[in-house]
């Protein structure tokens, strides 16, 4: 009897809970992707780094303290000791600590840059999941509504099998159509399973967990000008503001690598003293500067204008990558809705309805099987149509946030076909 409570005892523990499903909003998702994502815990550090060598560049080096200690002989004296100390100071040439300190500070800009960019794009990402999957889960959804109805059919045309010819051939019809359809929701169930996958382990979830998105934001506003689009991304394009960070910077290093031909200054104290033929104690103070005092360095700055040329030339690339990008991204997306403007927005429901009412009209005999398969294979056909012309556009959507730097509202333009129409 013990043992026989114990291992239920066991089985009670190591049975898991039935997970709950939560609902969810895109902006939840988001917010549970910045909380657990280690990006954006690697970016955090990378600030705190740049903070650190921030103190640094602004501290004058640390005083280095010298000694020396022998013995000296002199003929016909008493042997002594000798001795030396030095405390020696190293000052930077002017201004030189302050272009180090605008280095440093610059590199802080590009980490806190950094941390912004892996939010916004991460967010992006979200945002692009979490519409994907509610489009793909309606193409589930009517590919499965479909299946349960020839189902069915099959099921009653089998329970009034009257060993026709014609009834036969109209139920091998229909179980043909329900293989196919089977395979179209098989198709349907994974792409949007792989998707609530990815989403879920880019929000820190496990990877099977259901996610249910509800207010999931699958609108499309008006593509703006190719012009408004490029002025936007020029001021908020993250790639473009780190660009023209690293420019700034190397202008820095330029101008603290001819500082440089001058070397540091050292000075400081000193005492020595010995005591070989009597005692003696030296003073003063030391001061020492590399020489020659010109053309020292050259060739460091001559290199560190090369990598400011080569900065500039990487940000006049970027602008010109960026700007094709967006205009291919952009007349993408107007030819999405081009395609999405054909539709009413009554069509989608139309198709439904007539899905619905060949099945019953059927049953009633007033439909052939082959009007009814087709009509069901139809209404598969436009909404699988639609939802990849949705899904395409809100990937060119995306795309195009990703692009600027910021979301586009779907409240600030007009509906898709009075877009279509102007352009």
């Amino acid at each position: 009897m013990k043992m026989f409570l114990s291992l239920m005892g066991a089985c009670l523990v190591v049975a898991p809970a039935h997970a709950q499903t939560r609902d969810w909003t895109p902006q939840n998702l988001v917010q549970e992707a910045l909380h657990k994502n280690p990006e954006i815990r690697f970016y955090e550090a990378e600030i705190e780094a740049a903070r650190a060598g921030r103190l640094s560049a602004a501290r004058l080096s640390d005083p280095v303290l010298s000694m020396e200690t022998g013995a000296m002989s002199i003929a016909g004296q008493t042997d002594g000791a000798v001795w030396r100390a030095e405390i020696a100071q190293v000052f930077d040439f002017p201004g030189r600590l302050a272009l180090r300190k605008a280095i440093a500070d610059q590199d802080i800009t590009l980490a806190e840059l950094g941390l912004e960019q892996c939010k916004s794009q991460l967010g992006n990402q979200v945002r692009a999941l979490a519409g994907d999957v509610v489009l793909l889960r309606r193409k589930e959804a009517a590919a499965r509504s479909v299946q349960e109805r020839l189902r069915s059919l099959i099921e009653v045309l089998v329970q009034r099998d009257t060993g026709a010819v014609s009834a036969l051939l109209e139920r091998r019809i229909l179980e043909a159509a329900l293989l196919t359809s089977t395979r179209t929701l098989t198709e349907a169930a994974k792409e949007a399973d792989a998707a609530s996958a990815g989403l879920a382990v880019l929000c820190g979830l496990a990877p099977e967990e259901r996610l249910n998105l509800a207010d999931a934001d699958t609108a499309f506003p008006e593509a703006r000008s190719l012009q408004t689009l490029k002025q936007q991304a020029a001021k908020t394009n993250f790639g473009l503001q780190q660009k023209r960070l690293e420019v700034a910077k190397q202008g820095l290093k330029v101008d603290l690598t001819k500082t440089e031909r001058w070397g540091d200054i050292t000075f400081g104290p000193y005492m020595a003293g010995q005591h070989a033929g009597g005692t003696q104690i030296e003073g003063g103070v030391v001061f020492s500067i590399p020489l020659p005092l010109w053309g020292k360095n050259k060739g460091q700055v001559a290199a560190e204008k090369a990598r400011a040329q080569q900065a500039e030339a990487l940000l006049a690339a970027a602008l010109r990558d960026l700007e094709r990008d967006l205009a291919v991204s952009r007349s993408a997306y107007v030819a999405e809705l081009s395609a999405l403007s054909q539709w009413r927005p009554e069509s989608e429901k139309e198709f439904r309805d007539a899905a619905t009412e060949a099945d019953r009209h059927f049953r009633l005999g007033a439909v052939p099987a082959a009007t009814y398969v087709e009509m069901q294979r139809g209404y598969l056909e436009a909404m699988d149509a639609l939802i990849e012309s949705r899904r395409s556009a809100w990937k060119h959507r995306m795309e195009l946030e990703r692009l600027i730097g910021s979301p586009m509202k779907a409240d600030e333009g007009r509906s898709a076909k009075a877009v279509v129409q102007q352009n």
